[in-house]
């Protein structure tokens, strides 16, 4: 079984060792850093994270700063911010330059962190899971770019059949149409709009 990755990043050494005691799971490997900077280098060295839980108020970089440098290497990564001083103004930046994912406000409610931890790592399979699935999409669509190349013939009698399958259905639609305007014309203005 693979360990969920989460990178919690304060200046507040309480902060960081209460979130870890929080979060603490067999299935769970808790990374921590005290600075941007520091969290930077551990990423580096590890690679991607599935959660960063990072507080915005850091010693040089802010953690909008640093989640938006991280959304740019890692897009995937969840990223969460929290912060003891609400404003619109943090809440909007974090938005438009990190896209965060949720931010948290201090103090920290234990169960609400613990659903939004479950919740993260969900979202974070969905989004590995979607790039396999467009990874597959497009390797399909250039396997059909080069069949449609190699094979010019059989596309096109797909192509007409495709053609006269509309053209059926076209004949249906209006006979159904017709058959309407003619025993129920009471629905003849429904049918049109």
């Amino acid at each position: 079984m693979n360990k969920h990755t989460i990178l919690i990043v304060d200046d507040e050494p309480n902060v960081v060792s209460s979130l870890k005691r929080v979060l603490v799971s067999q299935d769970r490997e808790i990374l921590s850093a005290y600075s941007a900077e520091e969290a930077w280098r551990l990423l580096q060295e590890k690679g991607e994270v599935e959660v960063i839980i990072c507080d915005n108020k850091l010693p040089g970089l802010s953690g909008v700063e640093f989640l938006s440098k991280v959304k740019t290497v890692y897009p995937q990564t969840v990223r969460v911010l929290i912060t003891g001083y609400p404003d619109l103004t943090t809440v909007t930046e974090a938005i438009a330059k990190a896209d965060i994912w949720r931010y948290l406000l201090k103090p920290i409610e234990i169960e609400e962190l613990k659903t939004l931890v479950t919740q993260a790592f969900d979202y974070y399979r969905i989004l590995k899971e979607n790039q396999i699935l467009l990874e597959i999409v497009y390797q399909q669509a250039e396997w059909l770019k080069v069949l449609k190349e190699k094979y010019p013939d059989v596309f096109r009698e797909v192509e007409e059949e495709k053609i006269i399958n509309n053209i059926e259905w076209e004949k249906i639609s209006d006979t159904v149409r017709k058959f309407i305007e003619k025993y129920y014309p009471h629905k003849k203005r429904e049918w049109k709009s």
